[in-house]
């Protein structure tokens, strides 16, 4: 499943253009979160053009929180053009979208997640997604219009994701296991770290780390046990 999330959407004829794109590229579902505009006002059709069936196919759908709009998704990416590259802002850490397109290949339910054409996502926002990505553009002016970028995103991900062989499925890790993991990660985070910032750093980094990873069932079995047990022993001696 291919899920594009558009947070706090401002511009009608914006959302018609991504409502276009969304059934140029087989997406399964458009979720709306917050919008600013009626959804399904007449510029919206509109611009909409003859992908304007897709808006009222039950595929478009308006959540009120960003959590909602990710519930039961394999693994999510919000997109930025403010990025880091020098300090040590781990939240702002972003990989290129040809590198999550390859990540993404490993799942079957994928979220791309989009902010405000005029400030982007929030630092809170991001922290809900798995992965930041960074669409690679001229480092004077990376700023691209909302729909701009939606489509250089689905473009990419349709060449892969869609045309994907079973065969590259086969003996990947499940999205429970994983969410296991996470919690693992949480508690060992928790254990070490010497204050909330910290813990905060450590749990995001590792996360972050086993999603860009793509693993087996049996390797991620083994890790799991490898921090389920590291984490006890250190909770046992504290």
């Amino acid at each position: 499943m291919l899920k594009v999330v558009v947070v706090g959407i401002e511009g009608e004829v914006n959302l018609g253009f991504i409502v276009r794109l969304c059934k140029n590229f087989d997406v399964d579902e458009l979720a709306v979160v917050s919008p600013q505009i009626n959804v399904f006002s007449d510029e919206v059709k509109r611009f909409a053009a003859n992908g304007v069936d897709y808006l009222f196919s039950g595929k478009v759908r308006i959540y009120q929180s960003i959590e909602d709009s990710l519930k039961d998704v394999g693994i999510s990416a919000c997109t930025s053009a403010v990025i880091d590259t020098r300090s040590g802002d781990v939240l702002r850490k972003a990989i290129e979208l040809q590198d999550f397109v390859k990540i993404a290949q490993s799942y079957t339910s994928i979220a791309v997640v989009f902010g405000r054409e005029s400030v982007g996502l929030t630092r809170e926002e991001i922290s809900k997604c798995n992965l930041l990505v960074h669409i690679a553009s001229n480092p004077e002016y990376p700023v691209l219009n909302l729909s701009h970028a939606v489509a250089i995103v689905l473009y990419e991900l349709y060449k892969t994701i869609k045309k994907a062989s079973l065969a590259e499925k086969i003996d990947k890790a499940d999205e429970d296991s994983l969410k296991i993991a996470e919690k693992y990660i949480d508690a060992l985070a928790k254990a070490v770290a010497s204050d909330d910032r910290q813990y905060e750093m450590f749990s995001l980094t590792f996360k972050r780390l086993l999603r860009k990873a793509p693993l087996s069932k049996a390797e991620i079995g083994f890790l799991v046990t490898f921090i389920r047990r590291l984490a006890n022993k250190i909770l046992r001696q504290s």
